[in-house]
């Protein structure tokens, strides 16, 4: 069988309880809100190329050719858990619930202690994770690796440390909720940080990203920029002088 996966982490890493998890970027009513706009490509997409999205960037892989098993098997399975919900709906729950956000840049030093305290148990103090079996049995991971050669490459959604931060507040250590969160919002920030200051696989073109770049989200951590702030600013914050900067240019051009 032709491996499309670059990685050995599954969609469970980041869509907790198979999809379910309010929060989580669970698939309940996923269904009917495609197609979408998206800014990354700045084109209305399908479902297929968002989950291949995943895969080329969360995956680390290759997109699924639109007829395969897998491709048809994930789309049946995101139908499944959106019966019931009906198309336009406003989702509760959807995507991530941002944290309350520090008016300061992220701190991957201090993020490197509550890595130490709250993660390194599941995820290992080198951030690789903890298989279910060993390399080679295809398996995957109970604890999936934060960073490092298996896990999500540099255009991955959970690369932006304003993302991962969200998701680390309503759904880390495991078990927690958005309802019982344990980690506060300025720990989750600065583990972002931490998690996402170290190495990882590297994608390609990311350029080509958000070729509108006033719709380029503030804490993407590659150029081109429009807002003329550094690279780290992106990458850490403070995101509000980004946010204004964005905001300023935009209302400029809506003038012209």
């Amino acid at each position: 069988a032709k491996r499309y996966a670059g990685n050995n982490l599954s969609c469970q890493s980041c869509h907790v309880q198979a999809g379910a998890q309010p929060f989580a970027m669970p698939y309940v009513g996923v269904w009917g809100s495609f197609p979408q706009y998206r800014a990354r490509e700045n084109e209305v997409s399908t479902l297929e190329e968002r989950i291949n999205g995943c895969m080329e960037r969360s995956m680390n892989g290759k997109p699924l050719p639109l007829d395969s098993h897998e491709m048809k098997a994930m789309l049946a399975y995101m139908r499944f858990m959106s019966i019931g919900v009906p198309v336009g709906a406003t989702l509760t729950g959807a995507g991530t619930l941002p944290i309350a956000e520090p008016d300061r840049a992220a701190d991957p030093a201090r993020g490197a202690k509550v890595y130490a305290e709250v993660c390194a148990a599941c995820h290992g103090a080198d951030g690789l994770g903890k298989r279910n079996g060993v390399v080679g049995d295809a398996k995957g991971y109970e604890f999936p690796p934060l960073w490092g050669p298996d896990s999500y490459n540099s255009g991955a959604g959970m690369h932006r440390v304003l993302t991962a931060a969200a998701f680390v507040r309503s759904n880390m250590p495991i078990g927690a909720t958005h309802k019982d969160a344990t980690v506060s919002h300025e720990d989750a920030y600065d583990v972002a940080a931490y998690i996402n200051s170290q190495k990882r696989p590297e994608k390609a073109g990311l350029d080509k990203d958000f070729p509108n770049r006033l719709r380029k989200p503030v804490d993407a951590p590659f150029p081109p920029f429009v807002d003329g702030l550094p690279l780290e600013q992106h990458k850490y914050g403070p995101f509000n002088p980004i946010r204004q900067k964005v905001k300023e240019l935009t209302e400029a051009a809506q003038k012209k």
